[in-house]
């Protein structure tokens, strides 16, 4: 009985600390006693590894206060246990050849399994760290393939998984193995395909930016040469007023000239040249066509980016998608006010990184907390639903939050990024 106790709690510390690497959910000591309490309650029960993946699953969502989905929560928490059992299952097969007391047996041979088990799923996670990612993709046709697999695992586990069982032999252990590889096989080939597909869209994100910032840089110059062009003349006509001598004349000419010159000429177009602190091209392209746009719709916009803008914290798909649908639900809301302007500040103190968008509103104070559900809109035509999308993104990153506010007419959203392994 010691030895299987003994055997029990080695499982599950390894399972936990598999979970916890895999999934980026870190348990404090009042979790993992609910995981043993959990063991506990399901030593005498028939069902224990349904009870187990099932009690694992909810006290992993809690620690992680639900930020995401329930599937990947399942997921992670049925990878750490079935690939810690059938590494059990195929050591004690293959070790009790090797040794008679290379076997789940005896004490000496528990710890050594379970050491042994301990490094291949610490190897496999480092390994595969990038990979396991795909897991909490949204992608919804990955998700069902994602779910097939959980399935066909979960079917596996509760029908053969009594811990060891005698019937077990080479065939079977031989399955095991080769599903447990092609499940490898399969996350590393899924991870190879979403990393490709992300370059893809970057990639055609940029081109497709590439035009309007070049045609953007025309205009500016041609701006310049009409510029330079009328005040050419301009000079030319007080040369010829200031050499006649005549004050009236010049003050006629003058007014003349000047009258027209009082059009406030947008300022923002030339004050994109802060962008220049940004070094990832493909942020560098959102703020641009973002604050082009705003520029040309009228609104006052002020721009504070005077350090170097990188992106360090999250994925650069993640943050591409974060920062267009900020700026675009700043830009419709700016647009729909009286007065409308738009502040994008980024703010770098040593290991934090703050973005802030603030933007003038219709109402004096905006209702926060419906924004980010799902399928809510305070616009027409199902706008506006993006801050839901943000809220998820932001939820794989435990280093990155969101902070919002509104009063005076004014909406300020601050994102906050911390130096901390991403999830």
């Amino acid at each position: 009985m010691g030895i299987y106790i003994f055997g029990m709690l080695t499982t599950l510390m390894i399972e936990v600390i598999t979970l916890s690497y895999s999934s980026k959910v870190k348990f404090d000591f009042l979790h993992i006693v609910a995981f043993i309490l959990l063991m506990i309650i399901c030593i005498p029960i028939k069902i224990s590894n349904l009870i187990m993946i099932i009690g694992g699953v909810l006290i992993t969502y809690h620690q992680d206060n639900g930020r995401d989905s329930w599937l990947r929560y399942i997921i992670f928490v049925m990878y750490s246990f079935i690939t810690t059992w059938i590494l059990q299952v195929v050591l004690n097969f293959y070790g009790n050849k090797i040794y008679d007391w290379f076997n789940y047996n005896n004490y000496l041979g528990t710890l050594v399994c379970q050491s042994i088990i301990f490094l291949m799923q610490i190897g496999i996670i480092y390994w595969f760290k990038d990979s396991l990612e795909i897991l909490s993709m949204s992608d919804s046709s990955k998700k069902r393939k994602m779910e097939l697999v959980a399935i066909a695992f979960l079917a596996i586990y509760l029908i053969y998984g009594s811990t060891f069982n005698d019937n077990y032999n080479s065939w079977w252990i031989s399955v095991y193995v080769i599903g447990l590889i092609l499940f490898w096989g399969y996350i590393r080939a899924i991870a190879l395909l979403e990393t490709k597909r992300e370059l893809d869209e970057l990639k055609d994100f940029e081109l497709q930016n590439i035009e309007n910032y070049a045609n953007k840089i025309e205009e500016m110059y041609q701006g310049l040469r009409r510029f330079r062009h009328d005040y050419l003349n301009i000079l030319l006509s007080m040369d010829q007023a200031i050499k006649s001598g005549n004050l009236e004349l010049i003050e006629e000419t003058y007014t003349k000239i000047m009258e027209p010159s009082k059009e406030k000429i947008n300022a923002a177009y030339y004050d994109l040249g802060k962008l220049k602190h940004v070094k990832t091209s493909a942020i560098k392209s959102i703020f641009y066509n973002k604050f082009s746009y705003a520029a040309r719709e009228g609104i006052e916009l002020e721009i504070e980016i005077n350090d170097d803008v990188t992106v360090q914290y999250t994925r650069l798909l993640d943050a591409v998608r974060i920062l267009s649908i900020l700026l675009d639900n700043a830009i419709e809301a700016a647009l729909e006010s009286k007065e409308p302007r738009l502040l994008v500040a980024y703010i770098k103190d040593a290991d934090i990184e703050r973005v802030i968008i603030e933007n003038s509103t219709k109402v004096e104070r905006v209702e926060i907390a419906p924004l980010f559900k799902e399928n809510y809109t305070t616009k027409s035509g199902n706008r506006g639903q993006g801050l839901a999308t943000v809220k998820r993104l932001i939820g794989h990153y435990p280093n990155v939050s969101l902070k919002t506010s509104s009063s005076d007419y004014t909406f300020t959203q601050e994102l906050v990024l911390n130096k901390e392994e991403k999830r």
